[in-house]
C-alpha cells in the first residue's frame, strides 16, 4: 500500500488528489446512508426500495429555486471558458444569491441586492486569489 500511495501522490498525479478524496468521500456517505436505509427497512419490515406511491419530489416543493438554480449551473458552465473565473463566478453567485434570497410575495430590497453584490464578489476574488496567488493554480 505504501508503494502504492508513493507513485500516486508523485507530482504529475497531484491534479487528481481532491477529485479522487471527494469522491471517496462521497462512497463512503452512500454507503453510510444506503445501510441507515437498510436499517430503517429492516426494522420497519419494509423493502429497502418501495416505489408505490413514490414522489421523487415533495408536494409544494419550490419549483422556481430547484429548477432555476440547475439552469444557472448549467449556463454558469457553458459561459465560464468565455467570461473566465473572476467575471462568471461575481456574476453567477449573485445570480444564484438572488435566487435563493427571494420570498414568495416579497419584492427585492436595495439592501439584499447590495449585500448579494457584496459577497459574489468578495467570494470571488477570494477564492481568486486563493488559488491564484497562494496555491499557484490557475482558473480558467
Amino acid at each position: 500500500m505504501s508503494a502504492f500511495l508513493k507513485q500516486w501522490l508523485k507530482i504529475r498525479n497531484m491534479h487528481l488528489f481532491f477529485p479522487m478524496t471527494i469522491g471517496v468521500i462521497c462512497l463512503l456517505l452512500l454507503a453510510v446512508i444506503a445501510l441507515q436505509r437498510f436499517l430503517k427497512c429492516r426494522k420497519n419490515g419494509t423493502p429497502f426500495i418501495d416505489l408505490k406511491d413514490y414522489h421523487f419530489f415533495k408536494p409544494g416543493y419550490d419549483k422556481v429555486k430547484l429548477w432555476g438554480a440547475l439552469i444557472l449551473f448549467i449556463v454558469y458552465l457553458t459561459v465560464l471558458p468565455l467570461l473566465h473565473f473572476v467575471w462568471a463566478s461575481v456574476i453567477f453567485i449573485f445570480l444564484f444569491n438572488v435566487l435563493f434570497d427571494k420570498q414568495k410575495g416579497e419584492p427585492f430590497t436595495f439592501k439584499s441586492l447590495a449585500i448579494s453584490a457584496l459577497i459574489s464578489v468578495v467570494c470571488s476574488l477570494g477564492v481568486w486569489y486563493l488559488f491564484f496567488r497562494v496555491f499557484n493554480i490557475t482558473l480558467p
